[in-house]
């Protein structure tokens, strides 16, 4: 459909002077365009310009052709766009050129309109710019770089207390403002006093061992950037790692990503034996079957005499070093030399956890870390001990064992010694003696180790606190309501068949010489009043008699004052005891409807003295009571006037 005229649209906003409106008109309204677009019921090449209403009641009506007939998609690289468009808020803005394609699937709105906007109008912006030109003759799309000064609260590190902190920054007008860039100290990219290594993590900067770097320069989280961009300069694409040398022993140096010294990566060489418990009682029932072969250096943390059975750090040949493996070195959980057959054997503890597919598949690298150990000649086999039901892993340079996940250190012992000897025959000797004795040799060792690594066998266990028994609930004796004719007998005590009720022995005032159990709660309350007595006198009372012709004239009076009854059974006693005030002329005691006042019949059996029923509900009889002896007494006013 072809518009008639550029008049802007019912939804255009009527405060033509605030740009910023304008702004988030066309915000909203390149939403709704995509909204649009991607809610559409046609395909691509389907979907005409006619179709997304917003945008073709823009279509210009000088146009080559109608939005009927130009696909929604149209567009053509390198060529002016035949297709013109007008500016719906009705500004004298000039038509502009831009293709079908850029104005839906893009939202392309008038480019008119965004050249007015400046950076004042955006508060948040103008407030944090220190440029050298004035705020207010500043594009919101401006392509300069320019000062900007954040301020957000920041925690001192030493006191814990926050205060206020200014982050300086230079960053492109347009980048904030349209690409939504916020402040880049606080996202890491700008390092300054309030985010930099040296403030939050001041024991790790100490042991940087690279004299030229400060601290001041580097950032908590850098982790795959190169080391020189902290210097100023650009590489990229480098994975950078600074040095380290250990505050503890100075002989101690490595190379670690800050990301990874934040995280808790220490020393090398002083960190704990990089194995669990499993794994060290494994190894030594190993180690006196095969000669272990002790770390390259020994454990600082292990006290003299203290038997080492540290995982070791192998390092591999550059030219053996595949292209993707990130360090330069790999973990062996234990290594062992056979001397009758002169062969070196790695041993590797797979836990049934951190091994599962459900984390990581990890038998690829697994693999191919044995073939790396083996075509290095550093091992000539690599054994995996695989717990649980982890998946198999076979390969010429690797042997998987399986064992149980809940197997003693004794019986993962001999299921990988019982391998290893199948696979180099007479390579354990004391293998059948060892099987033979069924009990562990060297567990007092591991003990030893543990204790002066983890500081305890194992961690303490949980204490299950027995839970307190239930106190009993405490009975307490309640009075009867007033209204009650019941009298206890005895104590509350609680029902052997639903112990958390409460009941009561009771004698009533009726006469009635047996007692009998209520539930002293309902006895209180007055629910329950008597032995059952008063329900049976209420039931052996006959109601009134009502003749069939009042009965009728009740029903007709009901309907005209707009009550609901029903064409024939029973017939509400507070509807009959309000028909006969109405006929006497008594109409200030009912109320709108034309029914009687409950709080006044109420108020006249309290007074009178009658019984209310059950839960102080007003009976049948008290209602015909109450205008029967209203009329009485208003009969009886007239005749003493008469005489």
């Amino acid at each position: 459909m072809r518009p008639s005229s550029a008049s802007p649209p019912a939804s255009s906003p009527t405060d033509t002077s605030n740009a910023f409106v304008r702004t988030s008109y066309w915000d909203r309204h390149k939403t709704t365009v995509q909204e649009r677009w991607a809610t559409r019921t046609g395909g691509r090449g389907q979907t005409m310009v006619a179709d997304i209403p917003e945008v073709a009641a823009q279509w210009h009506p000088d146009n080559p052709a109608r939005p009927e007939d130009v696909r929604a998609t149209a567009q053509k690289r390198g060529e002016r766009s035949p297709y013109r468009w007008q500016c719906p808020l009705g500004f004298g803005h000039d038509p502009w050129a831009a293709w079908p394609k850029d104005r839906i699937q893009f939202g392309a709105g008038c480019p008119a309109c965004r050249k007015l906007i400046k950076l004042v109008d955006i508060p948040t912006l103008a407030a944090q710019y220190r440029g050298p030109v004035p705020v207010r003759e500043v594009s919101f799309a401006a392509h300069e770089r320019v000062a900007w000064v954040c301020r957000s609260w920041a925690v001192d590190p030493e006191t814990g207390g926050w205060y206020w902190a200014e982050h300086h920054f230079d960053a492109v007008i347009k980048e904030r403002a349209l690409q939504g860039d916020g402040c880049r100290v606080c996202a890491g990219y700008v390092i300054d006093d309030t985010n930099s290594l040296h403030t939050w993590f001041p024991e790790i900067a100490d042991e940087l061992d690279d004299p030229d770097i400060d601290a001041r320069t580097l950032p908590t989280s850098r982790h795959n950037v190169s080391r020189k961009e902290a210097f100023g300069e650009k590489t990229g694409g480098v994975y950078a790692t600074l040095w380290w040398r250990c505050h503890k022993r100075k002989d101690h140096r490595w190379e670690e990503t800050i990301l990874n010294r934040v995280l808790g990566n220490g020393c090398r060489w002083c960190s704990r034996s990089g194995i669990s418990k499993e794994q060290v009682r494994l190894v030594a029932e190993l180690a006196g079957l095969m000669d272990l072969v002790p770390p390259q250096q020994r454990d600082a943390w292990l006290p003299d005499g203290t038997p080492d059975f540290t995982s070791h750090q192998v390092t591999i040949p550059t030219r053996y070093k595949p292209e993707h493996w990130r360090y330069k070195a790999v973990e062996v959980d234990a290594v062992f030399h056979l001397p009758s057959h002169g062969i070196r054997i790695g041993v590797e503890y797979d836990g049934a956890f951190h091994h599962s597919a459900k984390l990581r598949d990890r038998r690829r690298s697994e693999l191919e870390k044995g073939r790396v150990l083996a075509t290095a000649g550093i091992l000539d086999l690599l054994v995996h001990v695989r717990v649980g039901d982890l998946p198999p892993l076979e390969a010429p340079h690797a042997v998987a064992v399986a064992v149980p996940e809940r197997a003693t250190p004794y019986e993962q012992a001999c299921a990988v010694a019982a391998t290893v000897n199948a696979r180099f025959p007479g390579s354990i000797p004391s293998l059948d003696a060892y099987m033979a004795g069924g009990l562990p040799h060297r567990q007092a060792e591991a003990d030893v180790y543990i204790r002066a690594t983890w500081g305890e066998l194992r961690p303490p266990r949980r204490r299950m606190e027995q839970p307190a028994p239930a106190r009993p609930r405490r009975l307490t004796a309640t009075e009867p309501h007033p209204d009650s004719l019941l009298t206890p007998v005895g104590e509350p005590y609680r029902n052997p068949e639903r112990p958390t009720e409460i009941v009561r022995d009771y004698r009533c005032a009726c006469g009635n010489s047996e007692s009998f159990t209520a539930v002293q709660a309902q006895v209180t309350s007055g629910n329950t009043r008597s032995c059952g007595c008063l329900s049976r006198q209420t039931k052996q009372q006959k109601r009134p008699a009502v003749s069939r012709a009042e009965t009728q004239a009740i029903r007709a009076w009901a309907r005209d004052q707009g009550l609901g009854i029903g064409t024939s059974g029973r017939v509400p006693d507070r509807i009959t005891a309000s028909y006969r005030l109405h006929q006497a002329g008594c109409l200030d005691l009912l109320d709108r409807q034309g029914l009687l006042d409950e709080a006044s019949v109420r108020r006249w059996a309290e007074d009178a003295g009658q019984r209310l029923g059950a839960r102080g509900r007003l009976t049948g009889r008290l209602w015909l009571d109450y205008a029967a002896d209203y009329l009485t007494r208003a009969s009886a006013g007239c005749r003493e006037v008469a005489l």
